[in-house]
């Protein structure tokens, strides 16, 4: 099954942690959304999320997977509690291909909040180890900050 990451999971080794099957099958980019950070709808955690955007682009990695590690995923996105769902999308690779994938998002937010820390070094290991565009990169880090 194919995932895109586009925060902390873009680091190899988080990912396996839960999902050891992932192999990244290269970078792309998802169109009209924007990497933002939400509390999930009961406010028990904040995480990444994806915001309507006209224009923006989120780049991160697609990786490939088996369905036992998808399922292990979801278990540690609390999908059964609503912290996070699966997202249907179309990708775009930097050489002009699309292709169909999944994703996480937050699907009714309680309310905007800040990148956490934990997600801060990872994502932007993820980001530079899978070269992201540079000024993709660049927007990261401004985004989060010193890290």
């Amino acid at each position: 099954m194919n995932y895109f990451a586009y925060a902390n999971l873009m680091d190899i080794e988080l990912i396996h942690g839960v999902a050891p099957s992932a192999r990244a099958l290269g970078i792309a980019c998802l169109k009209d959304y924007e990497l933002t950070f939400g509390k999930t709808t009961d406010g028990a955690y904040e995480g990444a999320r994806l915001a309507p955007l006209d224009g923006a682009e989120t780049w991160g990695v697609h990786y490939e997977l088996s369905e036992a590690d998808m399922a292990a995923m979801d278990r540690s996105a609390g999908t059964d509690k609503g912290h996070w769902a699966h997202k249907s999308i179309v990708l775009h690779t930097p050489d002009g291909r699309t292709m169909a994938s999944t994703t996480y998002d937050i699907p009714a937010p309680s309310g905007p909040a800040g990148a956490p820390a934990h997600y801060k070094v990872p994502l932007l290991k993820g980001a530079r180890a899978n070269q992201l565009p540079p000024a993709y990169i660049e927007k990261l880090e401004r985004l989060l900050g010193n890290v």
